[in-house]
């Protein structure tokens, strides 16, 4: 028990990769469901540990995302994308 913690000392870490796994569910569920979601870099966490008193609670902000649906006006949702051909990003063996 404890591995982590204790032999590997890097729990903090691990737990951060934990999150992004949970992350990636997150994304591929709303997808699914039809809600716009995003996650977004450059949030001040430190004003989200102090909002949600997280920090008295043990925790603290690692990561944030944005869920919800796209405005009707939305110009930019049907402009074209510009994407990778697949064989370019997939190598099949």
């Amino acid at each position: 028990m404890d591995i982590r913690r204790y032999e590997q000392k890097d729990e903090p870490h691990w737990l951060i990769e934990q999150l992004y796994l949970n992350m990636g569910a997150l994304l591929l569920d709303a997808a699914t469901l039809g809600i716009d979601a995003v996650p977004m870099e450059g949030a001040d966490l430190k004003a989200l540990d102090e909002e949600f008193e997280l920090r008295s609670k043990g925790y603290t902000a690692v990561a944030v995302i944005s869920l919800g649906y796209r405005s009707e006006d939305d110009f930019n949702a049907d402009l074209p994308k510009s994407r990778f051909d697949e064989k370019t990003i997939i190598t099949k063996a």
